[in-house]
């Protein structure tokens, strides 16, 4: 079966420290919407750890979505490269259930999507 990948913006190598830092008080799961099946997107435009076993990525600026994982994912942290994929093949779609958070050798199977209300949270600021 093929594997689709798609690395996270510009091999987003960037620190995820900083943004983990500045935005670290933030409850995501807070402003989690009900689970998802699956989300497309053309391109990930940044991410955050956001626990042990979960993370937010960010599809673009204003949409984000809360990612639960199956294992313990201690690699996301500092400077890595951040890609996700499924074995369905199809490019720019990740699903619960069959995707995954890829950091080097380390794979993370995603077991539940829920979109995150960007706008309540800032609201709520």
């Amino acid at each position: 079966m093929k594997l689709a990948l798609i690395v996270l913006g510009l091999a987003l190598a960037v620190p995820a420290a900083p943004a983990i830092a500045k935005h670290q008080h933030l409850d995501y799961a807070a402003y989690a919407g009900a689970p998802i099946k699956e989300f497309k997107f053309a391109q990930l435009y940044n991410w955050q750890r956001t626990g042990d076993k979960s993370m937010v990525v960010w599809t673009k600026p204003s949409t984000a979505y809360l990612l639960t994982l199956a294992n313990n994912c201690d690699a996301l942290t500092g400077r890595v490269t951040v890609e996700i994929g499924g074995v369905d093949g199809i490019q720019g779609r990740l699903q619960a259930g069959m995707g995954d958070v890829i950091i080097g050798q380390l794979r993370c199977r995603v077991t539940q999507i829920q979109p995150v209300d960007l706008a309540a949270m800032k609201a709520a600021r």
